[in-house]
């Protein structure tokens, strides 16, 4: 990636006029379009020149709009912009593995940068693609350029292979293949390239015909990653759509689509109503199938495509059972379109799953005896719930449809997301005002663990989320800053940008963007607010290479401003140290600002005053790291203390010493009276004692 430069090619006035433009989009708006308006506008970013009054319609991706590009490394070739919606977050380790290299049948990202986005008033990140030499191969409305079935494999089926073979080598996948996003690589339609799959989560984009069964009851943003499977799949469909010149099913609702091919299968669904080409037929159907361990991989499409016959595909339609289970006056006869009724009529079904009317149904209708088992047990564990029984019931509920579709996304009230999207969903919600709480329902109340429980076999990758799910629910239950969801958020969403009121338009995605971001804002912000906030605290315990557990440790209790203060400071200096830069000189003023209880460490006035003294010097420096030290020198501390230790002995003895005397005083005067008085009397006895003797010498002489 190249280093980020930006510029904007707009005077102050255009700038004005633009920023008074009433037309331009909010991000999160998915259907608004910025407007294009002539003059020229540009921002200049690394080796690209973008013009933002120039949209290219037919490369929006979703909400993520195209603009015209200019590459100024290269006089050849063009280029266009995609600006990605700030409130999705991208697939960066994707983007990461396809900048500047060239793989057949993928449209060539030539780099990626965050740039401030005049339209949006923020920065957002912006992808650079080269121009494919062909129009788009199918668009909605349109006539399709025909492709001759007999060219199929060498035009559409072989570079999107080649494509979904080098990401799934890397361990990724792609989820954006589908026939609206492929393009002619070339004026002579010899070949396709498919486009954008860097812009949105994993699946964000795909029209729902496109997902597995499995994956099409989740919300688009909580679809996950999947695997080459899933690809797989929309590879087929985006065959059919060829082959019918349309997408399949595109009249029928969301729900309409669901059903049918919960009912009659995904292959039986498309065919029943269309017709396809006899010669796609067989691929078609093996890459349709419903059953992931039926479903064609590689090596059956190779055989396909050398005129070798490939696995014969066995009718992989659901069990059906011979009479309903009506839920909310619908009939379902398999258990995975029972569970999705379930799910959309969250509350009228509790009744039939709490009276066993849907296990009696498992048991007899569909002679399923384990899903029986696991659902009576479910049931016995409401019988223990306790107080909390309007809870246990929701338990139940997605406990039961779980067990009905275990490979299905987990729902849970209004929450659909599949494990692996549980992170984008989490996300999603939260920069589109639902907040985190469902989220949060769903880990509390531990459904991702029943999930994981009714998975059948090993399985590395759920192996992986299992742990990572462990540490979920560990940083949910913890409420002080650093945890929460905000911990979930940037633990399991690498890409995903801080969201610190703070900083969020500044779309801080890396650890080495924190600060600059921090600098910025430390212009504007109150001078007695903190610089880390819950936000911060957690996208830095989860990018920073130092564990910083202890200094969150410390966040639990601001009451205690010393090491409060000290744990902040103590982590912003770390990242300072790991990733620069090392002058943040209006971050190093707010922090010497607040730095007066970390201060109030040392017992010493003048160690006290001299460290007072040093702040300001320090931090016109601009480098936290020495500010840091300057209060948490060990050294100092431990002689601090020994002195301190040493001087609170010194007085105590005084103040003993000064205690005797003050006490001892009276006493000692009240012993010498009466020592006094002892004296005189003995005194005055032996005085009258000799004058008796005198007296009576006298007489006898």
């Amino acid at each position: 990636m190249q280093k980020q430069d930006v510029s904007d090619g707009a005077d102050e006035q255009a700038a004005a006029v633009e920023q008074q433009d009433s037309r331009a989009p909010e991000p999160a708006v998915r259907d608004g379009e910025p407007s294009a308006r002539a003059g020229g506008r540009s921002v200049e970013v690394g080796n690209f020149r973008v013009f933002s009054d120039l949209r290219l319609p037919e490369y929006d991706m979703g909400s993520c709009k195209a603009y015209a590009a200019d590459n100024l490394r290269r006089e050849e070739g063009g280029a266009f912009a995609l600006v990605t919606d700030p409130t999705v977050p991208t697939r960066h380790d994707l983007m990461r593995f396809l900048t500047g290299v060239h793989i057949g049948g993928q449209i060539d990202l030539l780099d990626y940068e965050i740039v401030h986005w005049p339209l949006y008033e923020r920065n957002t990140m912006v992808l650079f693609y080269e121009k494919p030499a062909g129009g788009r191969v199918l668009v909605p409305g349109e006539k399709q350029r025909k492709i001759d079935e007999h060219d199929f494999a060498k035009v559409v089926i072989e570079p999107l292979m080649n494509v979904l073979q080098a990401v799934a080598d890397k361990g990724m996948t792609h989820r954006n293949i589908r026939a609206d996003n492929l393009f002619f690589g070339d004026p002579m339609s010899e070949k396709v390239v498919v486009g954008d799959c860097c812009s949105a989560p994993a699946g964000f984009n795909q029209p729902l015909v496109y997902e597995t069964i499995s994956r099409m009851t989740a919300d688009p943003a909580g679809r996950g990653l999947g695997s080459v499977l899933d690809d797989l799949y929309a590879l087929g469909m985006t065959i059919a759509a060829l082959g019918i010149g349309h997408t399949p099913l595109e009249k029928l609702r969301e729900q309409d689509i669901i059903d049918v091919k919960l009912s009659k299968g995904s292959f039986q669904a498309v065919v029943m109503n269309e017709k396809l080409p006899l010669v796609l037929i067989e691929p078609v159907r093996g890459l349709l199938c419903d059953d992931p361990q039926e479903r064609w991989g590689f090596a059956e499409l190779h055989a396909w495509i050398d005129g070798r016959r490939a696995k014969p595909v066995q009718s992989n339609t659901e069990r059906r059972a011979a009479r309903s289970q009506n839920i909310s006056g619908k009939d379902y006869y398999t258990a995975r379109s029972l569970a999705q009724g379930i799910s959309k009529n969250w509350v009228n079904s509790l009744a039939p799953l709490r009276d066993g009317t849907v296990e009696i149904w498992l048991r007899r209708g569909l002679a399923d005896n384990d899903r029986a088992k696991h659902m009576a047990e479910a049931i016995r564990q409401l019988q223990w719930a306790g107080a909390d029984k309007r809870a246990a019931e929701d338990i139940l509920i997605a406990k039961s449809i779980i067990i009905l579709d275990p490979s299905g996304a987990i729902r849970f009230k209004g929450f659909s997301a599949m494990v692996d999207g549980l992170g984008s969903m989490l996300s999603y919600d939260v920069q589109h005002g639902r907040g985190p709480q469902r989220f949060s329902d769903v880990v509390v109340r531990d459904i991702p663990s029943f999930w994981f429980g009714r998975q059948v076999g090993y399985s590395p990758e759920i192996q992986k989320l299992q742990q990572a799910y462990k540490n979920l629910r560990y940083y949910i239950q913890q409420q002080s800053a650093g945890y929460g969801y905000e911990r979930c958020l940037y633990a399991i969403v690498r890409n995903q940008h801080c969201l610190s009121p703070m900083i969020e338009k500044d779309y801080v995605v890396d650890i080495s963007q924190l600060l600059p971001a921090l600098e910025k804002a430390a212009a504007d912000l109150p001078e007695d607010s903190w610089p880390v906030d819950r936000h911060i605290a957690a996208f830095i315990a989860t990018r920073l290479e130092d564990d910083v557990e202890a200094q969150l440790l410390a966040l639990q209790n601001p009451s205690d401003e010393v090491e409060y203060s000290r744990a902040i400071i103590s982590m912003l200096a770390l990242v300072q140290w790991r990733h620069g830069p090392d002058n943040l000189q209006n971050l190093s003023h707010w922090v010497a600002r607040l730095m007066e209880p970390a201060v109030k460490v040392f017992h010493s006035k003048a160690r006290r005053e001299r460290v007072e003294h040093e702040i300001p010097k320090l931090a016109k420096r601009g480098n936290l790291v020495e500010l840091y030290n300057l209060i948490n020198d060990e050294q100092e501390r431990r002689k601090d203390q020994t002195e301190f230790i040493t001087a609170v002995e010194e007085y105590s003895e005084a103040e003993s010493e000064v205690f005797d005397l003050e006490s001892s005083g009276p006493a000692r005067l009240e012993l010498a009276e009466k020592v006094g008085q002892q004296a005189a009397a003995f005194a005055s006895t032996m005085i009258a004692l000799l004058t008796v003797s005198a007296l009576f010498l006298m007489h006898m002489w």
